[in-house]
């Protein structure tokens, strides 16, 4: 959790919106499960991606190896990783960076809660969260959704169902929803 905090402080100081997603985000809403890689959505320009990885690096963070943004997943969402170094090898700290409607959206609407003693920090709403779970559609993630549903009973079902319409998952949307 401790670099959770670190990141939090890190983009605060430097004006950047930004939410939890991933793990800490859905443990926070369901049914918790061991978590150590941090996900996150921030309000990033890509041309300031270089400058963050680099500040990152000075705050203890090892950037990344080959390119800055990545695409990732049929959304073909924007991300930059970075690591650091735990027990005999790294953790991710994964950022989503911000530039479609749905990711912006998503920042606009998130939450504060407290995800540890005295650490309150933006997490994305439940619904958020499981069109970004309906996308990636790892086994993990569908684990996720069941904890997040069995949790979470009175999710915006037809914000999920625009969001799955737009990225192509209904199919996934209906299984997750029950029908």
């Amino acid at each position: 959790m401790e670099r959770a905090r670190q990141l939090d402080r890190l983009l605060r100081s430097r004006g950047t919106p930004f939410a939890f997603m991933g793990g800490l985000a859905i443990n926070a809403w369901s049914i918790p499960v061991p978590t150590y890689d941090i996900d996150l959505c921030a309000d990033l320009p890509e041309e300031a991606v270089p400058a963050l990885a680099m500040e990152l690096e000075s705050e203890g963070f090892a950037p990344p190896s080959t390119n800055w943004l990545e695409s990732v997943g049929q959304a073909r969402f924007r991300e930059f990783s970075v690591n650091w170094p735990f027990q005999n090898g790294l953790i991710p700290a994964d950022f989503f960076v911000a530039l479609d409607e749905f990711q912006r959206e998503a920042l606009e609407r998130r939450r504060t809660v407290e995800l540890d003693e005295g650490f309150k920090t933006e997490i994305l709403t439940p619904e958020d969260l499981l069109v970004y779970k309906l996308i990636a559609w790892r086994p993990k993630d569908r684990a996720a959704i069941e904890r997040l549903t069995m949790v979470q009973t009175s999710l915006d079902w037809d914000r999920i169902g625009r969001w799955a319409r737009v990225y192509g998952v209904e199919d996934r949307f209906r299984e997750a929803r029950g029908r």
